[in-house]
């Protein structure tokens, strides 16, 4: 199966079933991978309008963002994923973001802020734990 093709089956399946976020996320990967971060772009932003509670989409997005050296566009994603009601994975990447960029203080409030709402999720745990070694 040529791209076109690939691209336009892609297309055509999220039209009937735009709930489908694994179709979504091929269709944002295929772009990516081909050098196409823009239409990768749009296509997340597409996923999101249609799916605005999906975990997955708003993740892939961060990553296409953060990998392509866009960390204000990624760090913004992840703020606007925790308004919809982040996920224990939302604010973990979201910590981790701050700690990449060098942003202590932002990392330890976000590490707190996400285990006021998770307190049983390890990973945050651990991550404060490394902080404040």
């Amino acid at each position: 199966m040529s791209k076109e093709s690939l691209d336009t089956l892609l297309r055509k399946a999220v039209t009937y079933v735009p709930q489908a976020e694994v179709l979504w996320l091929m269709g944002a990967k295929e772009k990516w991978l081909a050098g196409d971060v823009p239409a990768a772009r749009a296509i997340l932003q597409e996923a999101y309008a249609a799916i605005p509670n999906s975990e997955e989409i708003w993740l892939a997005a961060f990553k296409l963002e953060f990998e392509n050296k866009e960390p204000e566009r990624a760090r913004m994603l992840l703020a606007k994923a925790r308004e919809r009601g982040g996920t224990e994975r939302v604010w973990m990447k979201s910590a981790i973001v701050e700690r990449e960029l060098g942003h202590v203080e932002a990392e330890r409030r976000l590490i707190n802020e996400g285990l006021k709402q998770f307190p049983r999720f390890f990973k945050l745990w651990l991550m404060l734990g490394q902080l404040e070694e």
